[in-house]
């Protein structure tokens, strides 16, 4: 009995010390209310109070098309820096391999010149994983034959002389990876610091976005693909293969429902009581009667591998908008203020979102197709030229960022972007998406990780660098 009663207690012992353990490991939450802002700075209303005219029609669909049209036409060019002083050039240096800022037309050239394009793609990927460490989601290193075992699948032996492109079409919202793994739990950790991104993630494939197979890996899982955001590997069951006509008649239709929520589900029938899927803001999806703004068309995969689309169904209060949203500044701030306190995510390995794609998310409510890389940003558009350096002071740096327009400027050091809101004290006041954290007045220091409301010491390398701006004006 007495050994009973001590091995029970040694249970409980070990109960209370695991419980102590596993609550000591977490780290601190930074409060709502960073300090430097006040709790009402939360609320969208706040911030509409501030503006003259929040319903104005800052620019219509068709000028925002041009401005879209422009930039790619830009980024067209051989060079298209050329012309661009020493100061201003971006910082382009890739996070992954893949990603391209102009997407080019593959079709237009020779299946061998295709080959090998994606020869030289599937090396960049296979050069990226042999050159470091990387380690599970445990943080425990991968063996020299598991990083063989990727390799192996990534079949570049299986890249003849000549490569067919292949139209297809992303069927869910997935993850667009430079190393096709097997199993959900095997991701890329750089190490075992706070910053457990996925780094085996490139970033997010939107549902409904065309895409161009070039290569299917050994096992047959994965496709190699190009898409808007570049070259990537995506899991098969999430592409639908079909001919170029269908898919674009998909995509560009003309009566759409776009999603203006964070994450929006689609059900199996008008009860709404089985989800089928979800759209993601700024995703689009074609309706099948302008009568009915609750039916929609859904892209799904046959098993055949065959795109084909299935009628779904929207709640009644779906936070979603028949067409383009107004591009107005109150509807900029009502849409942001949608995804406050959603956790930053670098890579899209969680498809969740990092600084630059909270952005885009939010402003392709609107009808702007933003680049991928904020460096870019300040090439979107021409009217805010200006580099603002760090040798200006503080005071002076204040200044230049509040005389830019609030809502509507994106401001970016080359490694994280802002939105501005407004002032408080002379401090600039930013809707902000990052995954760092501050030191508290008393030593300790707490993660923000989440889109908040911030100051513009956070995160606090960011004045410590060269400042562009885009104004969408």
């Amino acid at each position: 009995m007495i050994q009973r009663i001590m091995v029970f207690s040694a249970c409980i012992l070990t109960m209370i010390l695991f419980v102590a353990t596993s609550s000591a490991d977490l780290y601190k939450r930074a409060p709502d209310v960073i300090p430097g802002t006040l709790p009402e700075m939360r609320d969208a209303s706040y911030w509409i109070d501030t503006m003259d005219n929040p319903d104005k029609i800052i620019l219509t669909p068709s000028q925002i098309q041009r401005m879209n049209n422009t930039y790619r036409e830009k980024m067209s060019l051989a060079d298209p820096f050329a012309d661009v002083p020493d100061v201003r050039k971006p910082r382009l240096e890739s996070r992954w391999p893949g990603l391209v800022f102009f997407v080019p037309d593959l079709q237009s050239i020779t299946p061998k010149a295709v080959a090998d394009t994606v020869k030289l793609k599937i090396q960049s990927c296979i050069d990226r994983v042999e050159g470091r460490t990387w380690g599970n989601q445990d943080a425990v290193e991968y063996s020299p034959a598991q990083i063989q075992a990727f390799v192996n699948e990534m079949a570049i032996d299986k890249v003849g002389s000549t490569a067919t492109v292949l139209d297809a079409i992303a069927v869910r919202a997935s993850s667009l990876r430079n190393v096709p793994t097997f199993t959900p739990d095997q991701v890329g950790l750089r190490g075992n610091e706070k910053g457990r991104w996925d780094m085996f993630s490139t970033c997010v494939v939107k549902i409904g976005m065309p895409l161009k197979v070039l290569h299917v890996s050994r096992s047959g899982e994965y496709v190699f693909v190009l898409c808007e955001w570049g070259y990537g590997w995506a899991r098969t069951e999430d592409v639908a293969f079909s001919y170029k006509a269908k898919i674009d008649e998909f995509v560009n239709a003309d009566d759409c429902v776009i999603c203006t929520g964070d994450r929006v589900p689609f059900y199996t029938d008008a009860s709404c009581e089985f989800a089928s899927g979800y759209i993601r803001m700024g995703d689009h999806l074609p309706l099948t009667d302008t009568n009915n703004m609750r039916k929609v068309l859904a892209p799904v995969r046959k098993m055949n591998g065959e795109f084909e689309t299935e009628v779904a169904w929207l709640a009644k209060n779906a936070d979603v908008s028949i067409g383009l949203l107004p591009y107005t500044r109150r509807n900029v701030v009502t849409t942001a203020f949608k995804l406050l306190d959603t956790t930053y995510d670098w890579s899209g390995g969680w498809l969740g979102r990092q600084h630059e794609t909270t952005y885009r998310d939010i402003f392709l409510c609107f009808g702007f197709e933003l680049p991928y890389n904020g460096s870019l940003f300040t090439f979107f558009n021409t009217n805010a030229e200006q580099v603002l350096d760090p040798s200006v002071g503080r005071e002076e740096q204040y200044k230049t960022i509040n005389s830019h327009p609030p809502f509507i400027t994106i401001q970016s050091c080359g490694g994280h972007c802002q939105v501005r809101l407004g002032e408080y004290n002379g401090v600039p006041i930013l809707f902000d998406q990052h995954g760092y954290g501050y030191e508290d007045e008393n030593g300790e220091f707490l993660e923000v990780r989440r889109c908040n409301i911030g100051v513009q010491t956070l995160p606090n390398y960011f004045l410590k660098n060269k400042i562009t701006f885009l104004e969408l004006r």
